[in-house]
């Protein structure tokens, strides 16, 4: 499978004489914004490439809340790279933070597939296949707990399921998500509390 940048690059030819942007990610936000105004505004004067960088900054992170919902490498993958891809078509709409513009669009996506999933009665475990890089015997060493807990976030509502991923397999803030998912503190402290009630109903029912 080519890289997530690799499209980028082949697709796109940059004659604007700037000087690069710096590749490390700023701690400090509004400069991280900052530098994610400067290459929006690359890439609409006409420096394509500059857009790889935005691809670097955030490609691992959206990959890994895909995977979380999904379930699956290679879905989350797909809508990774198709998410970079309608934010490269879509880039002169964008308002306010970039990190938290795309990511909506890659939530979407993962909400998208998931509804998909459900109506047509295949779960995300028969779709998510062992990597090749997994061997037999790191396969059988998870956990019962981790297998379980599994299964029980795919029972989950996409909506339950994306808060609860956020705060505790991503480790999100409640401030952060409430930028990213474009709703309130109160509201999302509700739908992962809704989460927890949840699973902790389904591992007791599966458990008894």
């Amino acid at each position: 499978m080519p890289s997530r940048t690799s499209w980028v690059a082949s697709s796109t030819a940059s004659n604007v004489d700037v000087q690069p942007l710096p590749q490390p990610l700023p701690a400090d936000v509004s400069e991280q914004a900052d530098i994610d105004a400067r290459c929006i505004a690359r890439v609409l004067a006409g420096d394509r490439e500059a857009f790889a960088v935005l691809v670097t900054r955030y490609s691992d992170p959206l990959y890994r809340h895909a995977l979380n919902m999904t379930g699956s490498p290679d879905v989350a993958e797909d809508i990774t790279q198709a998410s970079f891809i309608k934010a490269f078509s879509h880039l002169g709409e964008v308002r306010g933070r970039f990190d938290a513009w795309i990511f909506r669009i890659v939530a979407n996506g993962c909400k998208d597939w998931l509804k998909n999933i459900r109506r047509t009665h295949v779960s995300y475990e028969e779709d998510d296949q062992p990597s090749h890089l997994t061997t037999p015997d790191e396969e059988l060493d998870r956990s019962e707990l981790r297998v379980d807990l599994d299964w029980a976030l795919g029972q989950l509502s996409p909506s339950l399921r994306e808060a609860f991923a956020m705060k505790h397999v991503e480790g999100r803030s409640y401030e952060e998500m409430a930028e990213m998912l474009d709703s309130t503190v109160g509201a999302l402290k509700m739908r992962v509390h809704r989460a927890r009630e949840a699973l902790q109903a389904l591992l007791e029912e599966k458990y008894a």
